[in-house]
């Protein structure tokens, strides 16, 4: 069956769900090194002097997990159906990818194992992920989207 043409253009974007800010992370790191730092340092006041470097491993790690997350928050993916061709743009972290495919000879490919779902758009051989940043059931409310503008497969 073949998609239905429109000259109407759709377009999905991705982006990761960030609830806290930089001023909000920096707020709650302070907090958690308070806490932890403070209740090492009573451990220390008692004599348990060797709780004070694991306390501030501790503090550092989490430091270093919201460093590492704020380098995903421009992270985002971008699906485009024109008329004639098919634009997949993504970005993760530094890495900016972008993928185009004739809108004839693309396809998405839907895999299903029990409660899990992946997609891929399909063309000339290759295929790229899409929905990376959804969950399973926001995959399914894409293809839905999708349905009639691109065929889908099942594997």
């Amino acid at each position: 069956m073949a998609p239905v043409a429109d000259s109407l253009t759709f377009v999905h974007l991705s982006k990761p769900n960030r609830s806290l800010g930089i001023g909000a992370q920096r707020m709650v790191l302070a907090t958690i090194a308070a806490t932890t730092l403070g209740v090492a340092g009573g451990a220390t006041a008692f004599g348990a002097w060797p709780v004070m470097p694991f306390a501030g491993l501790e503090v550092a790690l989490v430091a270093l997990a919201f460093r590492v997350l704020r380098k995903h928050d421009a992270d985002f993916e971008r699906l485009e159906i024109g008329e004639h061709e098919v634009r997949v743009e993504a970005r993760d972290a530094r890495d900016v990818t972008c993928f185009v495919a004739n809108r004839s000879w693309a396809r998405v490919v839907l895999r299903e194992r029990g409660a899990r779902c992946t997609l891929g758009l399909a063309y000339a051989g290759r295929t790229v992920p899409l929905g990376r940043m959804l969950s399973d059931e926001g995959r399914r409310q894409l293809v839905e989207s999708i349905r009639g503008r691109l065929p889908i497969t099942a594997n």
